[in-house]
């Protein structure tokens, strides 16, 4: 499973507090095919424990082995899989190259910088290759992570969250698949037959209605809402909030006939738009024709991964 930020950072963190020296390795490029996306972390201590990944495999060993020889006193940027010969060497299985930015850090700004994610803020590490300087900003502008030669902005997401609507055989299955690609999950249900046999070692339970809880919680850019209740009196409830939320995803389980009809039914008495509609993804999931729980949520968890990957 690939630590998400917040874990990364969360680990560097605790080691830069019991004083061992810390450095985040990022990437910054890439060149062809790449097995990691810009701005993938790895936190390195220089007990030689890292944390996070930049290749999947490819370059950690030979990076690591580089950092324990020569730990960095200051920022510096190093390119992987220039030539052939390299890419044959480092066994780059895409066959691309990428250029990874390097700086050492300090425990105040690891603090600062995941307590932002901790409070679901996007924030940015602004580095500066000249000086090694590096200061934390807000990013509230959903910017992409970049290089332009000098400075590196590296953008950094808080956790996914997924919001269940419903305790039923789909939301055990949901919970399980999410997790394993570290999409953090909660399940709202306020009905005591199902309440009452969801195990709270499977993820957490709250038994208020959905639009009470979502507003509690709190619903960002970073948030999915997919309800699998079957009860349009509580699936409803925590799709109107979603609808008019910064949510990235809001699903709805049902048949074509019965997903039209929820539409209408939002329409004429809630009076949502057809743009506000459009947003809704009715019947849920990617159309696999899954039919039992299991498949039912395979296709929900792909859906979820198409629109966090895009």
């Amino acid at each position: 499973m690939q630590a998400e930020h917040e874990d990364i950072l969360q680990a560097a963190l605790g080691a830069a507090e019991t004083g061992r020296r810390v450095c985040l390795v990022s990437v910054m490029e890439t060149f062809g095919s790449s097995p990691r996306p810009v701005g993938s972390l790895l936190a390195v201590a220089d007990s030689g424990e890292f944390w996070g990944s930049v290749s999947g495999g490819c370059v950690e060993e030979e990076l690591l082995e580089r950092l324990k020889q020569n730990w960095p006193q200051q920022a510096d940027v190093l390119l992987y899989g220039e030539s052939e010969e390299e890419r044959a060497r480092l066994q780059l299985p895409c066959g691309g190259c990428m250029r990874l930015y390097v700086q050492p850090l300090q425990a105040d700004l690891l603090r600062d910088a995941q307590q932002a994610l901790k409070r679901r803020e996007s924030i940015a590490l602004l580095s500066t290759l000249s000086d090694g300087q590096c200061v934390l900003q807000s990013c509230d502008n959903w910017q992409e992570s970049q290089w332009d030669g000098e400075r590196w902005l590296n953008v950094l997401s808080p956790r996914w969250q997924l919001y269940i609507v419903g305790a039923g055989p789909i939301a055990q299955y949901l919970v399980q698949m999410a997790e394993l690609v570290n999409i953090r999950c909660a399940v709202i249900d306020p009905r005591p037959e199902y309440a009452e046999q969801w195990q709270e070692d499977w993820a957490p339970l709250f038994r208020q209605y959905p639009d009470d809880v979502l507003s509690a919680q709190g619903v960002d850019r970073h948030c999915f809402i997919a309800t699998v209740s079957h009860d349009p009196k509580i699936d409803d409830l925590a799709i109107m909030l979603g609808l008019r939320s910064d949510a990235a995803y809001v699903g709805a389980m049902g048949s074509v006939r019965t997903s039209a009809k929820r539409r209408q039914r939002l329409q004429e008495h809630f009076e949502f738009s057809e743009d506000e509609l459009a947003v809704l993804k009715a019947p849920i999931g990617l159309d696999i024709h899954s039919k039992t729980p299991a498949e039912i949520a395979v296709s929900i968890l792909a859906d979820l991964i198409s629109v966090k990957n895009a």
